[in-house]
């Protein structure tokens, strides 16, 4: 991992936030297995969304801490579109990756775990934009930067050129369908347009993470200026 990545990251508010969440690798991947049970249990339209108070039991069966259950409650509020009450549990736990404390490979690595579900050890190059889109929503909702759909397609198609240009054998069939993640996660570090994301965080927080933490932010403060956290092409 690169230094402007490394000095970038260190800039964002969902780094500091990091400092006082409890909840680690582990506990985010169990997190994942419950709302996945939970999701099976009933019947939706993609087959992942779940309830709050879904949410709520499994994140008291797993004994998360009542302060990370605080800043998570919130973000399940910015991570409902509808207002309805329910989320994409996967769209959500996977936001969740980048307040795990940890180095950016470590956060980028965990991001990729979790959507792959199966445990293959790779991803498409759907389930790369879409752990990046989740990632980038959280992280905009706490005011850092949120990379645009456009720049995380773009991102996402040049990784995997890149991928099939080295040779490195995937876990599919077809190079071009598979990303190891686990042996390539520098790579998306060190992308132009990962460090370009990076270093459009000022070194002032927008928001002071412990306070968001303790309740004193707002819903409406962990926002983007916009108000919504979406991209800035409209999703």
């Amino acid at each position: 991992m690169g230094n402007a990545a490394s000095g970038g990251a260190d800039r964002l508010a969902c780094v500091a936030l990091s400092h006082v969440i409890q909840c680690r690798r582990n506990e985010l991947l169990a997190l994942r297995r419950e709302m996945s049970a939970s999701a099976a249990q009933h019947t939706s339209q993609n087959g992942r969304m779940v309830a709050r108070k879904d949410f709520d039991a499994a994140q008291t069966a797993l004994n998360i801490d009542e302060a990370d259950q605080e800043v998570y409650d919130r973000l399940f509020t910015l991570f409902d579109k509808t207002g309805a009450g329910k989320v994409d549990y996967l769209e959500l736990v996977v936001g969740l990756a980048p307040l795990i404390p940890g180095t950016l490979n470590e956060r980028l690595l965990l991001g990729l775990q979790l959507v792959d579900e199966d445990g293959k050890g790779w991803v498409d190059k759907s389930e790369m934009l879409f752990c990046f889109r989740s990632m980038s929503r959280c992280c905009g909702f706490l005011s850092d930067p949120e990379m645009s759909l456009s720049t995380l397609e773009e991102l996402c198609s040049s990784l995997f050129v890149a991928h099939q240009a080295s040779g490195t054998s995937g876990g599919g069939d077809n190079l071009e369908e598979a990303f190891e993640y686990d042996e390539n996660v520098g790579a998306i570090a060190e992308h132009p347009l990962f460090e370009k994301w990076l270093r459009a965080k000022d070194d002032e927080l927008v928001i002071n993470a412990s306070k968001f933490k303790q309740g004193g932010g707002s819903v409406a403060s962990a926002t983007t200026s916009s108000g919504t956290g979406e991209s800035k092409d409209g999703e």
